[in-house]
């Protein structure tokens, strides 16, 4: 069998572009705690919902309007246009400690990364899957918000070395960081493989990863003052700024791209982006792509059993064996699950997008995680 190696090359076309703002805003709220409420009238900036993990950023309303609906998965904004935004706040005039991480955090910030000390710090400057170029773009014109933001997480982090790793032979910098080259191929990309590769170590103690997007989301909040609002996503080759919570209906239509019945949209990229359940579905703060796969195009993915061909085994960069951890999670046996692996899984998603019988494997691993999180929340309750 042949260990395939997908390159992370993208060919940039243009400059990052701008969207028109939909009339509905869907804003993703699931596991969040809401700060608003039907019926609010809601300036562009205002808080929405914060994150129930410690550090974990809080979420905006990327435009003005007025909330029309809330339910447990999302909240519905509807758009006035207006271009009034909440005041921003200086953040360069704060020290470095706990008040400096508790704003960033109520700017959007998930500052986890930002915390304590470390010895080295590095930036992922590698696109983050096969398809998905928002790194390389960023890396190209973004570099005052990166060189903001690296200053900042230096400031937090003192790290005594600091390191971009970028595609090799991509003669990119950030100021203050020495570059590294990495292969341009995935799954090359994952933090783990990324640390490795510069540090010559398996998760040494000490070191920090920030990818290129956070710490471009991090300067823009240094240099404006106001609370992260929107992600860059490739789309058809093309990066845009989009609006958090806008719907894919909207991108699909104002960019002209048509699907047909059991076309499979995914948020994020081919190997770890989740299909959507509903063309009303708003981007995530996180989602850096949106792939649109035809019904004719690759089998369905089914809980077809697994043929043990070992095909999963010999793509997995962890090593460990996702036909066992995936057969564990389907019959919820999830301690077990952990014995062979589960939690050293960087969900790459490799074994899913090559397995012969289309079995669902990386959507089993994550619902293992899943439940044995909430087994261990339900635990300390």
């Amino acid at each position: 069998m042949l260990k395939i190696q997908y390159s992370l090359d993208s060919e940039l076309i243009n400059s990052i572009r701008d969207l028109a703002l939909p009339e509905e805003l869907h804003i993703q709220v699931r596991n969040l705690v809401l700060k608003t409420k039907k019926g609010s009238v809601l300036t562009k900036g205002e808080v929405i919902a914060e994150h129930p993990a410690p550090g974990g950023g809080a979420f905006h309303a990327a435009a003005g309007g007025k909330v029309t609906g809330v339910n447990y998965h999302s909240l519905i904004l509807r758009c006035t246009g207006g271009e009034e935004t909440v005041s921003p706040v200086d953040v360069n005039s704060m020290g470095n400690g706990a008040e400096l991480l508790r704003v960033l955090q109520g700017l959007g910030v998930n500052v986890i990364q930002l915390m304590g000390r470390a010895e080295v710090l590095v930036i992922n400057g590698l696109n983050p899957e096969p398809g998905v170029s928002v790194a390389q773009q960023l890396l190209r014109d973004g570099r005052e918000e990166l060189a903001a933001g690296l200053a900042l997480a230096r400031k937090l982090l003192a790290p005594n070395r600091t390191v971009l790793a970028a595609p090799k032979g991509d003669p990119v910098s950030i100021p203050g960081a020495e570059t590294v080259g990495v292969r341009a191929k995935y799954p090359y990309s994952l933090d783990a493989l990324v640390v490795r590769a510069v540090t010559g170590k398996e998760f040494p103690e000490g070191t920090r990863v920030i990818n290129v997007m956070d710490l471009y989301d991090l300067g823009q909040v240094v240099l404006t003052g106001l609370p992260i609002t929107e992600t860059v996503m490739t789309i058809a080759g093309h990066n845009y700024r989009v609006p958090i919570g806008t719907p894919v209906r909207h991108l699909l239509d104002i960019l002209g791209l048509d699907t047909h019945p059991g076309d499979t949209i995914v948020l994020g990229g081919p190997f770890r982006g989740e299909a959507i359940y509903s063309l009303d579905e708003g981007v995530k703060k996180t989602d850096y792509g949106l792939f649109i796969t035809s019904s004719d195009a690759i089998p369905a993915v089914q809980d077809a059993a697994c043929i043990n061909c070992g095909e999963c085994v010999l793509q997995c960069p962890a090593r460990v064996q996702p036909h066992l951890i995936s057969r564990c999670a389907e019959y919820e046996r999830f301690e077990e699950a952990e014995r062979y692996g589960l939690n050293s899984c960087f969900e790459c998603g490799l074994c899913a997008f090559n397995c012969f019988a289309r079995r669902p494997l990386l959507q089993y691993i994550r619902f293992a995680k899943a439940q044995l999180r909430a087994k261990g929340q339900d635990a300390q309750a």
